[in-house]
């Protein structure tokens, strides 16, 4: 099957070094202030930032409305290069019951600042079809606008 039925990804240049990038990814009170597409606000209930640690967040949209899913895990974390997270494991390498996607996001050095490109993986096209029509692109796009806004800060 073609990635390109599976695959969604984005890329922004963002006008900080890599580190800083990293320590609003690292950080769980800078990552809550950007991870969701504003006006959505994103609690946190775990953040182990490393390749094993448990991932979990719930998302409050603007009618006060609470998002909930399951606890990810983080399955690769390579200070300043690259994160890869699934919600088909939970902390510890435990299976869920069911999966939607896994991210991988990378940092490259760039004149500019930092190229952050992220792919989110899924296993059908349907799921990847689900995710384009929940608005990855601008919601995605969106957070990572705001994750270069937060990492500007830490400069």
């Amino acid at each position: 099957m073609s990635s390109k039925n599976l695959d969604l990804s984005i890329s922004r240049i963002l006008k900080a070094p890599r580190s800083a990038i990293w320590q609003a990814w690292k950080d769980p009170e800078k990552f809550v202030k950007w991870f969701a597409p504003a006006p959505v606000i994103t609690i946190s209930k775990k953040h182990e930032f490393y390749s094993g640690g448990g991932f979990h967040t719930s998302m409050r949209l603007e009618d006060g409305t609470l998002m909930d899913w399951d606890e990810g895990c983080f399955l690769q974390v390579i200070e300043n290069e690259r994160i890869i997270f699934t919600d088909a494991l939970r902390g510890g390498w435990r299976p869920n019951g069911s999966a939607f996607f896994t991210a991988v996001i990378t940092l490259k050095d760039h004149p500019e600042g930092t190229l952050y490109a992220a792919t989110a993986l899924h296993k059908s096209p349907s799921d990847c079809s689900r995710h384009t029509e929940m608005g990855f692109m601008d919601g995605w796009g969106k957070s990572i606008e705001q994750l270069g806004q937060i990492a500007g800060t830490l400069v």
